[in-house]
């Protein structure tokens, strides 16, 4: 059974309920909304481009349009409203409800988890950096990774979060809870085949989306879009100029090229008063870490001024603007044209990818709805006054200059590893007679690597009267310059290291002879095993000289003719004759003497007579160009012929073979053998020798084929050696540094050399006599010359009027004596026919 109740009892089944009784006006959301509004406002008329909006005025004199418009959305944001209001007489005031993007960001416990990661990659990212520039350190160095730690990552880690709590806390006193930023790293460089990105960091981005927040006013939204970035930048510049005065002159142990980084405008500025440019650009490769911290966060700061959409620098620009005027299609043209202007600049310079990224990315963002959103401004009635937007705008254009990274802030140094800059080393030094003379040759490097050098030397030319007074320390006691040695260490980029001589002209056997000869100094290296060289060519000032060292021969050996080009006296004309040891052997065209004219150059040939090609070639001959100018003034000149010496080709006797030629040191011998089958275009001695063991049998004798081995260094046992030297090619025979002689190899039935058969048969000797302008009875005849034995005394004229001359050429059968005859003065000469 069923039972209606009611109060106090049971109802009867036929008994109905009374309906209630309701307010058919029922309030509406935009009703409710205006009776709110109508509390601070009066409501003129309704807007009729917005959904909810009026055109209002201020209820009461006392309440300004901060202060109401503050009350009102206190009061709408319980209602997931929010109200904007806009300038104008009478005010717009549009209602809009409330929008993604203000929910609860990341907690306490996960922002700590973020910017723990986030400095633990900055601390890799640095480990990375030391890494770079001495690879020797393992990545879990301890060492490293404090350092990296305490001096990069640290240094970032803090300015950013200090700028993100300023930034927050300024936000929360215009009334929008942003929370802190949320910072961006990788744990390496970002340098795959080119050096990109070696800064870590690579974002700072917002954990709410700004442009769904709305801001009080236009200064409070400026003031929060600058605050961070110019922290970083401010931060930035100050940690460049302290890692750049921390990082040394000297550079690491690069194991491959460096990555050469730019400080901005101000920075660099600032220390260039006090460290000169070139310092500045070389410590960039191998920068302190506090100092690409420093660039680190300038850099970032910059980037994020830059006025591209939903960075800060864009919502920086919408505040400094008037209401509505960023929305306008003009202003957003005009912004998308600057982007594209700007990359085709950085495309023709340089084309640095982070920066194409950043204007690709602004072009593609600027005509995006979502991305290009203006940020919400609460209260544009409020006035931003021209003297705070002056200060922004200032203080803005003044950080996006000055802060500038460069079109080119990441470079891969070109040459890195290049050895000695010789660029201001002369090739020419002209020498100045009784005065001392100084040359100095800076010593530094190409590259940014310190390099140890030693330093050879050889001269060409007549030298025989200059006097070396002092050379650089690092070269020791002072010797035959070919044998000197010179050992520079740590020499660098900015090395203020010279290698230096004192030189000095010395006429003291004829002082009223002044010499005039031309000689060239010639300096060589090694730099990673490739030997380098720089020339100098010694000439006098003012003074009638040869411009060439050496003989032009016409290729005659029968009736030789030397040239050489010589300078006359810039002001006096003069004679020029030939001196000869012996004399009499050279005339200039059967004439003694040659006029030289004053101011010009002049070609100078002289006539030998038969043999003196012989004498000539294998420097048994001196010969000199006597100046005498029209004032009396006499100047002395040594012209050599280049040697052309002959060895015959055989099994030589090593300690012959190392003494067969002289050296400038009795005491030198040859000590490291060279044989080529062409005439090589150098004939320096190597720094860089090759050594190696030669077999010996039970006697201690060994023996060396050139043409097997064509480059070794002699044992120093060389008693019982044998050198087996090819009959074609040439040979260059060294001392211990570039004292050194070359010879042609001969085909021959024999060794004889210096007037000894040194090889293990007999040698037929065939004798030639030829007598010009005299007769002379040698009184030999052909012979033959046993092993060991020597050739016997020959019988040598008396007469002072008579030249002979005595040599000896080998064939593959027979060597032949030439004995002959010249007669200097035929009025003195006994007998004969000229």
């Amino acid at each position: 059974m069923i039972r209606n109740l009611t109060r106090g009892g049971a109802m009867a089944e036929s008994e109905a309920i009374k309906p209630l009784k309701i307010d058919a006006d029922l309030w509406s959301h935009r009703d409710l909304i205006e009776r709110i509004v109508s509390r601070w406002f009066h409501i003129i008329e309704d807007m009729d481009d917005v959904e909810i909006g009026w055109r209002v005025s201020l209820k009461g004199q006392d309440l300004d349009s901060e202060k109401a418009l503050s009350q009102l959305n206190k009061h709408l944001n319980r209602l997931s409203w929010f109200a904007t209001l806009q300038d104008g007489k009478p005010f717009d005031l549009v209602i809009i409800p409330k929008l993604l993007g203000r929910e609860p960001g990341l907690s306490v416990g996960q922002m700590a988890a973020v910017w723990l990661i986030f400095t633990s990659f900055l601390t890799l990212a640095g480990v990375a950096w030391l890494q770079h520039q001495d690879p020797g350190p393992k990545l879990t160095d301890p060492d490293l990774l404090s350092h990296s730690f305490s001096w990069f990552a640290l240094p970032i880690a803090l300015v950013m979060g200090i700028g993100s709590e300023i930034r927050r806390r300024f936000a929360l006193k215009a009334g929008v809870e942003l929370g802190h930023h949320i910072p961006l790293a990788v744990p390496f460089l970002m340098t795959p085949t080119v050096p990109i990105w070696p800064f870590g960091v690579i974002g700072f981005t917002s954990q709410r989306r700004l442009e769904l927040l709305p801001f009080k006013d236009r200064k409070s939204l400026a003031l929060v879009s600058i605050i961070a970035p110019l922290i970083m930048i401010i931060s930035g510049m100050i940690l460049t100029v302290l890692g750049y005065v921390l990082t040394s002159n000297s550079s690491p142990s690069f194991g491959e090229s460096p990555i050469s980084v730019s400080a901005s405008v101000l920075p660099e500025l600032l220390l260039s008063l006090y460290i000169p440019a070139e310092e500045l650009s070389l410590r960039s490769s191998w920068l302190h870490p506090m100092g690409l911290a420093g660039i680190t966060l300038n850099t970032m700061g910059w980037i994020l001024l830059l006025p591209l959409p939903g960075f800060p620098g864009d919502r920086l620009l919408s505040a400094l603007l008037s209401p509505g005027e960023m929305e306008e299609g003009g202003t957003q043209t005009w912004l998308f044209v600057g982007v594209l202007v700007a990359g085709i600049y950085i495309v023709f310079n340089g084309g640095f990818w982070p920066w194409l990224m950043l204007v690709a990315l602004g072009a593609w963002r600027r005509f995006s709805p979502e991305a290009s959103a203006i940020p919400f401004v609460l209260n544009e009635a409020k006035e931003f006054s021209d003297r705070s937007k002056n200060a922004f705008s200032i203080v803005l254009v003044a950080a996006l200059l000055l802060g500038f990274p460069g079109l080119l802030p990441v470079q891969e140094l070109d040459d890195w590893d290049a050895g000695l800059d010789t660029s201001e080393w002369p090739s020419e030094f002209i020498f100045v007679n009784d005065e001392i003379n100084t040359l100095e040759l800076p010593l530094n490097t190409l590259g940014v690597m310190d390099i140890d050098i030693e330093f050879e030397f050889r001269i060409s030319g007549s030298w025989d009267d200059v006097n070396l007074l002092s050379i650089s320390e690092e070269c020791g006691d002072i010797v035959y310059f070919a044998e000197i040695e010179c050992q520079f260490d740590d020499i660098g980029p900015l090395s203020e290291q010279s290698l230096k001589f004192t030189l000095q002209s010395q006429n003291e056997d004829q002082p009223s002879v002044i010499r005039a000869d031309l000689f060239s100094l010639e300096i060589y290296w090694l730099e990673q095993l490739d030997t380098r060289s720089h020339q100098v060519n010694f000439s006098y000032q003012s003074t009638p000289i040869p411009t060439e060292m050496s003989w032009i021969w016409d290729g005659d050996s029968d009736t030789p003719q030397y040239c050489v080009n010589m300078t006359g006296h810039s002001e006096l004309p003069g004679n020029i004759s030939i001196e000869s040891i012996p004399a009499g052997l050279f005339t200039f065209d059967s004439s003694p003497h040659l006029s030289l004219p004053a101011g010009e150059n002049s070609t100078i040939c002289i006539d030998g007579v038969f043999g003196t090609h012989h004498l000539l070639r294998s420097d048994e001959i001196q010969t000199h160009l006597l100046t005498t100018l029209d004032d009396g003034s006499v100047y002395r000149s040594e012209v050599t012929l280049e040697s052309d010496l002959h060895l015959p080709g055989g099994y030589w006797p090593a300690t012959t073979l190392s003494n067969a030629f002289s050296m400038v040191d009795p005491s030198l011998s040859a000590e490291y053998l060279m044989w080529f089958e062409e005439i090589p275009e150098s004939t320096h001695c190597p720094l860089s020798r090759v050594e190696m063991s030669i077999p010996t049998d039970d006697n201690g004798s060994w023996e060396l084929n050139m043409s097997e081995i064509p480059e070794m260094t002699l044992p120093e046992n060389r008693i019982n050696g044998t050198v087996l030297l090819p009959d074609y090619g040439h040979l260059i025979a060294c001392s211990n540094h570039q004292t050194a002689w070359a010879a042609t190899l001969v085909p021959s039935n024999g060794i004889l050399h210096q007037g000894v058969n040194h090889g293990n048969s007999s040698i037929e000797i065939r004798v030639e006599t030829t007598d010009f302008g005299t007769d002379h009875d040698w009184d030999l005849s052909d012979f033959t010359l046993l092993s060991g034995e020597s050739l016997p005394e020959f019988n040598h004229t008396n007469d002072n009027d008579v030249v002979q001359i005595v040599w000896v050429e080998p064939t593959t059968e027979e060597w032949i004596l030439h004995l002959i005859s010249h007669c200097i003065n035929p009025s003195g000469c006994l007998g004969g026919q000229t």
